[in-house]
């Protein structure tokens, strides 16, 4: 087992190390980190006009207060964020990006939201004059945001070397100015660009946005969310925690969390408009459902320790381990047992995180548990953070309690099973 673990460790982690270090996942990863506050205050606005304010709800119901006007204010500071989030991540994506190119970091996240503006579809109507829907400033526009703001970077970047494009300024001039007419004509170029692809768009009869969200957004998001696409995507994430590496960085934040982050945005649109919610797989079911103490239900191992470990080390090391697990921080139990380069957990650590999603899934799909909509902190403890992602459901609070039960039992003859490697252990140091 332990050679297996080797030659799996030689091959992929440094294909992990390429991921981790490749700047445009390393952008998007740093902008979805920046802007996570301000989704789930968000989110929490949505959940309180959704299950506490507005007619029949339960401020309606025990106070007879529906609360109008602040449900429309709650409204208005949640579209504030949610329906203009393609804008922040073009404009924090562009800043990430051109700080690893050492550019200027201001002006090329404004041209590139700029630019992105360019590939999307303004309206005029009688009464209301030009207007642009904020359909493609939120989440529908995610992928066409990520596209814009790489593309612009870099065409910045080549045509910012070519020095016959630099506008040289006298001495006296101060440098600020001098400054910003020395990137006047790589702006301006960069712009007449994205104004081009927009006209081939346009007679080709579809905006680019319409374009990348039918063949690009929505076709990755549903290979990556069918049965098969997420187990297989979820066996490599803890197999490569296993190896010590934190997929969180590589895969969640990069790749799986702007599609979690679209199926969540819906949710709360639908449940918004008191419409039924229809996507599972989210980044707060995640959490609560297959991360109950971290990565790997951590959580569910301290209690595996607790109730069967033999082992002093271990007990110890549980103890110590539990108040953060309480958080969802698994690092002490992680590396600290170690679970990291041990096949026997890892083990378990998969079968765990495949049961909480399939125990999720069908709670959710069969209406047992209410859908997730709100985005609550990722250091929310286990269960809790079941009820409050899904507005309150009783439902949900029961299926997270099942599958952290699931958990420990699945990890309970693992940890009998450590509890004779120490026995064995023991034999060969008095052999030596």
């Amino acid at each position: 087992m332990n050679s297996l673990m080797n030659k799996l460790a030689k091959k992929m982690v440094p294909w992990a190390s390429k991921m981790a270090a490749n700047r445009y996942l390393t952008a998007i990863r740093d902008a979805f980190i920046t802007i996570m506050p301000i989704i789930i205050g968000c989110s929490f606005c949505i959940l309180i006009n959704s299950v506490f304010l507005g007619k029949d709800h339960y401020f309606d119901q025990w106070f007879h207060f529906q609360g109008l006007e602040l449900a429309n204010m709650l409204a208005a500071a949640s579209s504030a964020g949610m329906s203009v989030m393609s804008l922040l991540i073009v404009y924090l994506v562009a800043r990430n990006l051109a700080a690893y190119y050492k550019m200027d970091t201001t002006s090329n996240a404004v041209v590139a939201v700029v630019n992105f503006l360019v590939l999307t579809q303004f309206d005029t109507t009688p009464k209301l004059g030009e207007v642009i829907r904020t359909y493609y400033l939120g989440a529908a526009g995610l992928f066409t945001g990520f596209i814009a703001a790489f593309v612009s970077v870099e065409i910045m970047r080549k045509l910012g070397s070519i020095k016959k494009l630099q506008i040289k300024m006298p001495e006296s001039v101060p440098a600020a100015i001098a400054k910003s007419f020395n990137g006047m004509m790589p702006i301006i170029l960069t712009m007449l660009i994205f104004g081009l692809v927009r006209l081939c768009t346009n007679l080709a009869g579809k905006p680019l946005n319409d374009l990348i969200f039918n063949g690009l957004q929505q076709p990755l998001s549903a290979l990556v969310t069918s049965p098969i696409g997420i187990v297989i995507i979820y066996i490599l994430y803890m197999l490569l925690w296993g190896f010590g590496i934190h997929t969180g960085f590589i895969i969640s934040a990069p790749i799986l969390e702007p599609i979690f982050l679209v199926n969540l945005t819906q949710n709360a649109e639908k449940i918004s408009n008191n419409a039924a919610a229809h996507n599972i797989l989210t980044k707060p079911f995640t959490d609560s459902m297959m991360f109950m103490g971290g990565a790997g239900n951590m959580l569910a191992l301290v209690i595996a320790i607790f109730i069967v470990s033999k082992r002093d080390d271990y007990r110890k090391i549980a103890k110590l381990g539990l108040i953060p697990s309480l958080f969802n921080i698994s690092e002490p139990i992680m590396f600290g047992l170690p679970v990291v380069m041990n096949p026997i957990l890892i083990i378990p650590m998969i079968l765990t995180t495949l049961v909480g999603l399939g125990v999720g899934s069908l709670a959710t799909i069969t209406g047992f548990m209410g859908y997730t909509y709100v985005l609550v902190p990722w250091t929310t403890s286990p269960l809790l953070n079941a009820f409050l992602s899904t507005g309150g459901s009783w439902g949900a609070l029961v299926t997270a309690a099942v599958v952290l039960v699931l958990s420990v039992l699945i990890y309970m003859p693992f940890v009998m099973v450590m509890n004779r490697t120490e026995k064995v252990e023991a034999s060969d140091d008095e052999e030596k």
